[in-house]
Order: structure tokens, then C-alpha cells, then sequence
């Protein structure tokens, strides 16, 4: 097989080992193996491998393998893409695939779809593949805001934080102060009567004084 410059070269879909469809506009022995290739394929995966001068991608969703056979020179970017959106089609079509078995109904089905996309990612595999790297652009720039984001939160969970500290201490030291008061308050009061119980004291004993000079002991005048 001579290289093709860049092109699907054959594409399937397939449910499990067995194939639902499958297209492809050259000839060679490359059918054979993509369908035995489905024995490697996992659940629910995606992978990408190279067999000489050819590269195998597929995706695997539900049970239902997406696979395309590539020469090395197509762009990984534009296969993904291709692959993409054999899936998205084929997952909004809802065909029915309980009974595969030597169903040609189904295959009539799905051949122009991957006829479609066949034709389609071989004439605009360069735009594919750059509106591919435009989506991973886009998807960067919301990664890199989404981490802006967060740092503004931790920065202001920071500053909360700090202000939730301050507004405590504060709150101490308007307790502390409160209670400050009332002692020195306290305090004022005590001294005050003992002022006034002194002066009292006082004022009794000059009393007394004086009935002792102008009388006897026993306050016979």
C-alpha cells in the first residue's frame, strides 16, 4: 500500500468484535486489520496506535467502538476530531443496536454517515486541526480564569479570615476594657464611703468631745 498523504485511509463503527459499518475508498488489506485491532479495544477508552506506516485511532463509549486507519501524516488533532464526531452522530441518531447480528438495515444506516465524515475530515483536515487547537485554546484560557478565580477567593477567604481575627481582639480588648471600668468604678465608690464614714466617724467623736467638757461622763449637766 502506497502512503496516502495524509488520509483516513478506512473507518468503522463497531459494537463489541462485531462491525456495524465501515467505509473507506481504497483498497487493501487494512479492513482486516482494524477488525481484528477491536480484540486490544477497552471499555469506555480512547488510544491511538501505529501499525508500519499507518496509525489505528479509536474511542470506545457504551459498548460502541469508533475506529479510523490513518496514514502518519494526518493530523492526530483532526482524527480526534473525526472521531468525535462519528460518536456525537451516532449517539443523537438513537439507532438501535440490541440485535446486530447480519443486520443490513443498520448497515445501510451508519455507511453514508461514515461516508460523510470520511469525505469531510479528508478535504478540511488542516481546519479540523486548527479549530481543535482553538477549542484547547479556549479550554486553557478557562482552565487559567478558573485558577485566577480561585486564588481571588483564597486571597479574600485570606482577608476574612484576618478580619474575622481582628474583630475578635477587638472584641476582647472592648471586654477587657468593660470590665476595667467596673473595677476602677467599684473601687471610686469604696473609697467614697469610706470617705464619708470617716468624716461621719469624726463628727461623732467631736460631738462627744464636746458633751464630755460641758457635762460628766455619765452626761449629767
Amino acid at each position: 500500500m502506497t502512503d496516502q498523504g495524509g488520509k483516513i485511509i478506512y473507518s468503522l463503527i463497531a459494537k463489541g468484535l462485531v462491525v456495524l459499518a465501515d467505509y473507506s475508498s481504497y483498497t487493501g488489506t487494512f479492513d482486516q486489520t482494524c477488525k481484528n485491532y477491536l480484540k486490544n479495544v477497552k471499555p469506555n477508552s480512547s488510544a491511538a496506535a501505529k501499525h508500519d506506516d499507518f496509525t489505528i485511532y479509536y474511542i470506545n463509549s457504551n459498548n460502541i467502538t469508533y475506529l479510523i486507519f490513518t496514514d502518519n501524516l494526518y493530523p492526530k488533532v483532526a482524527a480526534i476530531a473525526c472521531l468525535e464526531s462519528l460518536k456525537k452522530d451516532f449517539e443523537t441518531s438513537n439507532i438501535d443496536t440490541s440485535d446486530v447480528s447480519g443486520d443490513k438495515c443498520l448497515e445501510e444506516q451508519l455507511r453514508p454517515k461514515i461516508q460523510l465524515k470520511f469525505d469531510y475530515f479528508n478535504e478540511h483536515k488542516e481546519s479540523s486541526g486548527e479549530a481543535m487547537d482553538a477549542l484547547k485554546e479556549q479550554i486553557q484560557s478557562m482552565h487559567d480564569e478558573i485558577l485566577e478565580g480561585s486564588g481571588l477567593l483564597n486571597d479574600r477567604g485570606e482577608k476574612m479570615n484576618k478580619l474575622d481575627e481582628k474583630s475578635e481582639h477587638l472584641l476582647g480588648s472592648s471586654n477587657s476594657y468593660y470590665n476595667n471600668s467596673k473595677r476602677v468604678r467599684r473601687s471610686e465608690l469604696m473609697k467614697k464611703i469610706k470617705y464619708y464614714a470617716a468624716i461621719g466617724c469624726a463628727i461623732l467623736i467631736i460631738i462627744y468631745v464636746i458633751i464630755c467638757i460641758f457635762c460628766s461622763p455619765t452626761f449629767k449637766c
